[in-house]
């Protein structure tokens, strides 16, 4: 019997040792890391590797803080993951890098979802995907809403847009009309493996100064700017006697008359000559 013992005790040994390794996968079971000590789920380094697939983590040691993090979107391609609550994190009119030579813009927008840009008083939909293929230069394309609501990429590359965006050559900044969404540099005709610079805002103001002889005027969803009165003389309908109401510095004319309020409520006229 003892020797029985000692088979058991040395086989289950053996097998102890040679049992080395654990497929979580396949043998974990309710697996929690909630007491360890330490978890590093993704691989760290100051360079993204140049080869990944899809799925793939990848903390970059060397970026500035909460720009750390890069997801593998694709076979080969990084892209930035910053926090959730950021507005850059949200969907619409994002720009991603699908590969050495393209970019997919607006990837979400749909007839069923569109992406929406307000210009003025005027909403436009964005309906559709759009790539962009790069085709051979050094330099940076801008990727913006137009200010008549297009989705377009300027750039000083060679490159062309699907139907989905317009392409437009010699530009080296984003146009003061324009909605910035994003920049991207490429480098002897391949796109930036880093990524590119998100530059859509979630929340934006424009002020407004009244200049000399200008008033503003703000309502509720309104701002209106106009002529003050009290320093621009504002042309009015022709009195019809010298005490009509007017303000000092209106004035009028007819085919025989100009007509000048020089006080309140108080008109003077002269005679037009032929010419």
């Amino acid at each position: 019997m003892g020797r029985i013992r000692l088979i058991i005790a040395l086989t289950m040994a053996t097998s102890m040792r040679a049992q080395t390794l654990v497929d979580l996968r396949t043998q974990g079971k309710s697996v929690d890391f909630s007491a360890s000590s330490a978890t590093r789920p993704a691989k760290t380094g100051t360079a993204l590797p140049a080869t990944c697939s899809t799925g793939e983590l990848y903390f970059k040691t060397n970026a500035p803080a909460g720009q750390n993090l890069y997801a593998c979107h694709a076979p080969n391609s990084w892209s930035l993951t910053a926090a959730a609550t950021q507005s850059s994190q949200l969907l619409d009119l994002t720009a991603f890098r699908v590969s050495d030579t393209q970019l997919a813009l607006a990837s979400n927008c749909s007839v069923a979802t569109p992406c929406n840009v307000r210009i003025g008083t005027v909403t436009h939909l964005i309906t559709s995907s759009a790539t962009v293929t790069l085709q051979n230069g050094t330099g940076t394309a801008f990727i913006y809403i137009s200010a008549a609501g297009a989705l377009t990429v300027g750039h000083n590359l060679a490159l062309t847009c699907n139907a989905g965006c317009t392409a437009a050559a010699a530009v080296t900044a984003f146009p003061g009309d324009s909605i910035p969404l994003a920049s991207w540099t490429a480098v002897n005709g391949i796109w930036d493996t880093l990524g590119g610079v998100d530059w859509r805002a979630f929340q934006s103001t424009r002020t407004l100064a009244a200049g000399p002889g200008v008033l503003i005027i703000e309502a509720p969803g309104t701002t209106t700017v106009a002529a003050d009165p009290a320093t621009v003389g504002l042309r009015v309908t022709p009195p019809a006697a010298a005490t009509s109401p007017c303000t000092s510095g209106a004035w009028a004319a007819d085919d025989s008359f100009l007509y000048l309020c020089h006080a309140a409520n108080t008109w003077k006229r002269v005679a037009i000559a032929t010419w």
